[in-house]
């Protein structure tokens, strides 16, 4: 409503205060924790019903879509991320944009990833053309709500942050039940695609919400957000090759059975990286805002966030290597069946090169938070080149071992470089830098009422609704 003449000035609103750093990280760790459980279990239903082939191909069809993702999102998450959380970019306006990058890209992704499997079907574990064709077209629904969960970070939205993975991961344990059963692996495949569309939907449902405000973007914003996330596309992009072509070459050099054993075996340890993913989802955002603004009271609160996150991350995955050892050894064969019994040597060959990764994710994540993409790129042109040889020499020989050994050299490797690019862009000391402290014991102690308060509060506002 406009100003009535004469009228006095109303002082202007304070910008709301930013959400707790601890409650966004609970909220991203339930809902990772909820998505790997679904994982975990999905696994578990393939293994059962299919076996060690056909656990093998579902797993080239999922990490098909995992790497088509990463490598069609041209670093717009990013600069999503970045832009937005700043207040550079309108939300509403760098949705719009996300649209319009998703159909493209998706499409782009679907035609490479149709064309790798005519191209080299030996190295697909099976996986028909016409199954290719049902993974692929999942891909514009894939992108789309990969990067709206970028502007509801940048926003704070956490709720909305992690709706869509929770829907994705949950749906695929929904759906490849019935369809793992009654067609194998054309119908886990199916469920597949189905999940993706499901967290689609839900992102659309949540966008079409973010009303547009007053602010103008600036010209040609995509091109800058882009233009910032590139380098950390590409540092991904060839991460996740690293992390990921072993699978193509095992499948080609041995068997489909050996990459089911060697997924399973990563899916578990890989469980280890809960916690620094969900930290570094919310780090990264925090870190850029902080550093967007002036004064010491932000710099020293930058300081402190980056600190507590990386000593908090160093705690939980200590723990989480000896359970894991744990896991491995006793529950593996019984759960996945005898034919799994590999997995569990693979598993703790994998477990510290997968631990230590995990710190390397946050390391990353604060490098990339203070404007500093390009260091990821140094990291991963690094790495990747070393790894693939690697892989060339050891898997025909080691077959499936050979894999493991290399892989967690590689994550082992990304977190020394990664640690050493931190200490050049923050000049912090590092030898006390991940070591925990009381005060770190007692930080997650408190975040048991706040998880358990934002799930009552889901609870409520759910039963609101309903009556």
């Amino acid at each position: 409503m406009a100003e009535q003449p004469g009228a006095p000035l109303q002082p202007p609103q304070p910008d709301p205060a930013p959400r707790p750093l601890a409650g966004g990280a609970a909220m991203s760790a339930v809902a990772r924790t909820t998505a790997a459980v679904a994982g975990a279990l999905t696994a578990i239903v393939v293994a059962r019903t299919m076996g060690p082939d056909g656990a093998g191909g579902f797993a080239i069809a999922l990490t098909l879509v995992v790497a088509l993702t990463s490598l069609t999102t041209f670093g717009v998450e990013h600069g999503i991320a970045y832009y937005v959380s700043s207040g550079r970019w309108p939300a509403a306006d760098a949705l719009a944009a996300c649209r319009r990058v998703a159909l493209a890209a998706g499409l782009l992704a679907a035609v490479a990833g149709l064309g790798a499997r005519l191209l080299m079907p030996s190295a697909f574990a099976g996986l028909s053309v016409a199954s290719t064709i049902v993974v692929v077209a999942a891909m514009p629904f894939a992108l789309w709500w990969f990067y709206v969960t970028y502007v509801a970070l940048a926003l704070d939205r956490y709720e909305a942050y992690v709706l869509p993975l929770t829907l994705q991961s949950v749906g695929l344990l929904v759906l490849v039940v019935p369809l793992s059963i009654a067609a194998d692996l054309p119908g886990a495949v199916v469920a597949l695609t189905a999940s993706q569309v499901i967290a689609a939907l839900a992102a659309a449902w949540w966008a079409r919400r973010v009303r547009p405000d007053d602010r103008k973007p600036e010209p040609r914003q995509l091109r800058r957000a882009v233009s910032f996330g590139v380098k950390g596309y590409a540092a991904n992009a060839l991460a996740l090759l690293s992390m990921r072509i072993d699978l193509f070459i095992l499948s080609a050099a041995a068997s489909a059975a050996a990459v089911g054993q060697l997924s399973v075996a990563f899916a578990v340890t890989t469980v280890m990286w809960l916690l620094p993913q969900a930290l570094s989802d919310v780090v990264f955002p925090r870190v850029a805002a902080l550093s967007a603004a002036r004064g010491d009271p932000s710099f020293a609160h930058r300081t402190l966030v980056e600190t507590k996150s990386l000593r908090h991350a160093t705690l939980v995955m200590a723990l989480a290597a000896g359970a894991l050892a744990i896991a491995l050894v006793v529950l593996v064969v019984p759960v996945f069946g005898p034919q799994f019994a590999p997995a569990t040597t693979l598993g703790l060959i994998l477990l510290p090169g997968v631990a230590l990764y995990g710190l390397g994710q946050i390391l990353s994540a604060i490098i990339v938070g203070r404007g500093h993409p390009i260091y990821s790129l140094y990291n991963a042109l690094i790495v990747t080149p070393l790894t693939i040889a690697l892989y060339l020499v050891l898997i025909p020989s080691m077959q499936a071992e050979g894999a493991a050994l290399v892989k967690s050299g590689s994550l082992a490797l990304s977190f020394l470089i990664a640690l050493f690019f931190y200490r050049r862009v923050t000049g912090a000391q590092t030898k006390r830098l991940l070591v925990p402290t009381a005060d770190e014991l007692r930080d997650l102690r408190a975040l048991v009422p706040l998880v358990r308060e934002w799930a009552s509060g889901v609870y409520l506002r759910m039963r609101a609704r309903g009556t």
